[in-house]
């Protein structure tokens, strides 16, 4: 066996690797649990040990689908299922406190390979919980792949008396279902001694073999019913039933609803068992938490992340375009495609010793929904000015005062709308939307461009300067959330429109406009060095080269055609947003990985731009850009200038801020301090453009 890492204490001492690899598998030790990880084929783990007792196997992916919608005609309908097929298992990190498993893969149904997937396993020293990333690409036909389920499933090992095994659900306001398999309930109830066994079952101690009990009792065991089946199902965010059922030929029975469930779920027995759910559980609907084999000597476990209850159905909402003078919308033909967007999911794997009863179950569930996290307060980040140029809260003077009322006030409206208007699901959870209808009192999610906002206006950034300045939890939450939907779902991971990102719209990837500025690293840094997030370094790394891309998809197609603006460079870009989102992304780059490559590319972009005849303003919004070497260049009228407002209000500004620390070049600096000063006057003087765009005032104003 090779150890993967073997850090020295502080005391000199060495200590054992959590990860050994040897002979195609990876073996994890945290001290209170053992994981075994084949390097490929169907699992992702293999066993799960609490001591020297298996209490999980063959963890792996499962999916469904059908061919049609449910409404459509039931004699077209065909139907597939798909398990995962791992291709390739990495330790990605291993260090003295924790180690994350890389394990990348495809579904299969022995025919077909496709969705394909990254799923990390994260474990920690002295801890026996496993956190687990889970992301997808859609890779199918949103026409003829409307998927029917998406689940994680685990076989749980069910060693003792049916009246041992525990199933138990977390609800909602701290609340547990939980029923034993065979509850020791009825007519009659049943004792040993002065022992009441009913009391003894429902406390979660172990109930004597029946062959203990006298004859009369043993009767009423055989008789008593057993349920095999259980499951936890949210239909929408405010909603959730229990069901439970003896045999799949049998139907399914009530037991209790709710509201919105945290998703969490036991199944075991009084020798051992899991604990699983979903992060997000309720705000990421249609999911479900379901036990199957529960009377069998190995139950299975899924976690659903869609839950097999309505088909999801990717296609565009409408047949036909509406336009941007109508709708604000840009359709595009054959450009509103699902075809490589993502979806991550978060869940959380605890092998138990034994099921601990309702209260430490309860406890444990809370603790899952909502984990602690450890962060720098925000006097230390603006110390060390992390992510550039931010307040902190001033409250020392009346203005001051009114103006922390005002950001306060404008964070809590978004946070109540999120809720109040049911900004929820699968495919929603993290967007909020672009635009209110004042007539209909109504947010405008059906028309057109005005509807999903899809990091227009840098919503992101906006979240993640308040967090900086307060610390306050709930706007990482709103924050976590919109990090995850903008990276993975307005985005394209691949086909012909991958690292790039979709405009707003009714549909996510609706819009015919396919930008960089959706897709910029800059929204990803903050959860990235934050949380030490590996998958948006995923997505960082992802668009490091995008403005390759530009050659093939110009993003003046149409607002500047060619026919129009002739231009021999290879590609064409705005400075803002384009250019600044990519210059964002090779800073990113850079900073990571000390590539000055991608610096140089800024340099080079930096130099060609303020030299133009009038800098940031220079031309028509399209100017010529070279891939290779970086440069920018213009080829129209020379007087011509324009105040593209796209520029800093699309991240550029808080982009360049960090920049400017770390690139100090002269002409930059001036050309840059020009568009500040001017910005306003020329707007309004070359095109009535009244955008204040006030931190461009701002910035002037403290330069000089």
């Amino acid at each position: 066996q090779s150890q993967l890492t073997a850090r020295p204490t502080r005391a000199g001492k060495r200590r054992t690797a959590m990860a050994t690899q040897s002979d195609g598998r990876i073996e994890i030790n945290t001290g209170c649990i053992r994981a075994y990880i084949s390097e490929g084929g169907r699992c992702l783990i293999d066993s799960l040990m609490v001591g020297t007792t298996t209490v999980g196997r063959n963890l792996h992916l499962v999916c469904s689908t059908q061919s049609r919608p449910a409404d459509e005609a039931a004699e077209s309908l065909t139907f597939a299922r798909y398990a995962s097929h791992v291709e390739r298992a990495t330790v990605e990190r291993s260090l003295g406190i924790g180690t994350v498993v890389r394990l990348e893969g495809r579904h299969t149904d022995g025919h077909r390979q496709w969705l394909p997937f990254v799923v990390r396993l994260y474990f920690h020293r002295g801890s026996d919980r496993i956190r687990m990333t889970h992301t997808f690409v859609f890779d199918g036909d949103e026409n003829s792949d409307f998927v029917r389920g998406l689940g994680v499933r685990i076989d749980v090992p069910m060693r003792t008396e049916l009246y041992n095994r525990h199933i138990a659900f977390a609800t909602d306001c701290g609340g547990v279902w939980s029923e034993p398999v065979q509850p020791l309930s009825g007519r009659r109830r049943i004792c040993l001694g002065d022992t009441d066994l009913q009391q003894l079952q429902m406390s979660a101690r172990r109930v004597p073999a029946a062959d203990s009990l006298d004859p009369q009792s043993r009767q009423l065991v055989n008789d008593w019913a057993s349920w095999n089946e259980f499951r936890l199902t949210q239909t929408t965010p405010d909603a959730f039933a229990i069901r439970k059922r003896t045999h799949a030929d049998r139907p399914w029975i009530g037991t209790m609803g709710g509201h919105r469930a945290t998703g969490y779920a036991f199944a075991g027995d009084t020798d051992g068992g899991i604990v699983m759910g979903i992060k997000d559980f309720w705000q990421t609907y249609p999911s479900a938490v379901e036990i199957g084999g529960a009377c069998t000597p190995s139950a299975q476990m899924t976690a659903w992340l869609w839950s097999p209850a309505e088909p999801m159905d990717l296609r565009h909402y409408d047949h036909s375009a509406h336009g941007l003078e109508s709708s604000y919308e840009d359709v595009q033909e054959g450009m509103s495609t699902p075809y490589g967007i993502a979806r991550t999911s978060e869940l959380c794997i605890v092998p138990m010793a034994r099921f601990e009863g309702k209260a430490r179950f309860a406890l444990l569930a809370s603790e899952l929904a909502k984990p602690n996290r450890l962060m720098c307060t925000p006097q230390y980040l603006h110390s060390q000015r992390a992510f550039g140029i931010w307040s902190l809260p001033d409250t020392a003077t009346a203005t001051g005062r009114q103006v922390e009322r005002s950001l306060r006030a404008m964070t809590d409206y978004y946070a109540q709308a999120v809720d109040v208007h049911r900004w929820y699901g699968f495919w929603n959870y993290g967007d909020v939307m672009h635009t209110y209808d004042t007539e209909r009192h109504e947010w405008k999610y059906d028309v057109g461009g005005y509807a999903w906002d899809n990091t227009e206006l840098a919503s992101n950034m906006w979240l993640w300067y308040s967090f900086l300045r307060t610390g306050r939890a709930e706007l990482w939450t709103m924050a976590e959330a919109m990090t995850r939907h903008t990276g993975e779902v307005d985005v394209y991971h691949a086909g012909p429109n991958a690292a790039l990102g979709s405009r707003h719209n009714v549909s996510h990837w609706g819009c015919g406009a396919k930008e960089v500025r959706i897709s910029q690293a800059a929204w990803n840094r903050f959860y990235h060095y934050l949380a030490a997030d590996e998958r948006c370094g995923d997505l960082m790394t992802e668009v490091k080269d995008v403005e390759r891309k530009l050659a093939e998809l110009d993003p003046m197609r149409l607002a500047e055609p060619l026919s129009r603006f002739p231009c021999t460079a290879p590609a064409r870009l705005r400075i803002g947003p384009d250019w600044i989102a990519c210059a964002g992304n090779w800073m990113t780059q850079w900073e990571r990985t000390g590539d000055t490559a991608y610096r140089d590319r800024i340099v080079a972009g930096m130099k060609s731009i303020a030299a133009l005849p009038h800098g940031i303003f220079t031309g028509n919004k399209a100017l010529g850009f070279d891939p290779a070497t970086g440069v920018l260049t213009y080829e129209g009228d020379t007087a011509m200038r324009n105040t593209n407002h796209l520029a800093t209000i699309m991240g550029g500004f808080e982009v360049m801020n960090e920049l400017q620390m770390m690139i100090s070049l002269p002409e930059w600096n001036a050309a840059w301090l020009d568009h500040a000063l001017n910005y306003k006057r020329l707007a309004a003087r070359l095109s009535n453009n009244h955008f204040r765009v006030s931190r461009l005032a701002a910035y002037a104003a403290w330069q000089l």
